[in-house]
């Protein structure tokens, strides 16, 4: 596969995601992947839609696996990097382009599970959502207010003071997904910058919602029957999304920095240094 053929690919994927539930299927495989670019996520799941654990020929060798013979491989993007000597005499390394690298996913090798990466440590219906939302107010440097609002309100974030509110009445789960969605709004806002005036209300909450549905992904919280919807509801053209998607990887790469490390998802983009395609 060329850059060209990958490029093209690439907006074909995304050019699917018109409905409601591609949306959501979506989202969801992007959750496995988090430490990916969208980009490569697109590509992951365009040619292998099952696809849970990938890496390369080599470094699957090295934790005592094999990929299958005639597995095809799954074609994604990494960086060509390159260290060169700036106007001060200083080494710097600069992007310079991409190249196209081959994976393969978990599926395709056979070996040694007892050397398998856990994929994401401490999912179970007993996690203690309340502990980690203490670890995370801890790290942030956003003013967060608990008060008691109507049932209706979950929560909002306040432009001007750079501050957020949360209803106090709200469960353990519905406080961390509604911190998550404020969150989304205070790290998009902040990095938008001279580019704020180019993004609707619309399209802020459809970052901010999608934001949140992923981070919550990552600690096996499904929000689907809520964040869907909703984000259907704000942003009828999905096509919007390729203007979007760099603004959301973003966002959630902010917001999953903030979470316990025992919990994190160690599906790691092995083959990608410096800047993300």
């Amino acid at each position: 596969m060329t850059i060209q053929e990958a490029y093209s690919k690439l907006e074909e994927s995304f050019e699917k995601f018109q409905g409601q539930e591609d949306w959501k299927k979506y989202l969801d495989f992007s959750a496995r992947f988090h430490d990916y670019s969208l980009n490569n996520t697109a590509l992951i799941y365009t040619q292998k839609p099952n696809a849970r654990f990938v890496r390369g020929y080599r470094s699957w060798q090295e934790l005592g696996r094999q990929v299958k013979k005639g597995e095809k491989a799954i074609k994604i993007f990494a960086p060509l990097i390159k260290k060169e000597e700036n106007a001060k005499g200083k080494k710097e390394t600069n992007l310079k382009g991409f190249r196209i690298i081959s994976v393969f996913d978990l599926s395709q090798t056979d070996g040694d599970d007892s050397q398998l990466p856990t994929m994401i440590k401490g999912l179970d219906s007993d996690m203690d959502y309340s502990t980690i939302l203490d670890q995370i107010l801890e790290k942030i440097d956003v003013p967060v207010d608990f008060k008691d609002m109507s049932y209706e309100k979950h929560g909002f974030y306040a432009i001007k003071e750079k501050a957020i509110t949360i209803n106090s009445r709200n469960s353990p789960v519905h406080t961390l997904k509604t911190l998550f969605h404020e969150l989304a709004h205070h790290y998009h806002l902040e990095s938008l910058k001279g580019r704020r005036d180019k993004f609707t209300y619309e399209q802020e909450e459809f970052v901010a919602e999608s934001s949140a549905y992923l981070a919550c992904a990552t600690l096996g919280i499904d929000t689907g029957d809520y964040s869907i919807p909703y984000i259907k509801h704000w942003l009828d053209d999905f096509k919007a999304f390729q203007e979007m998607r760099r603004d959301i990887e973003k966002t959630v790469k902010q917001i999953t920095s903030l979470l316990p490390t025992d919990i994190t998802p160690l599906n790691k983009d092995f083959e990608r240094k410096g800047e993300k395609c």
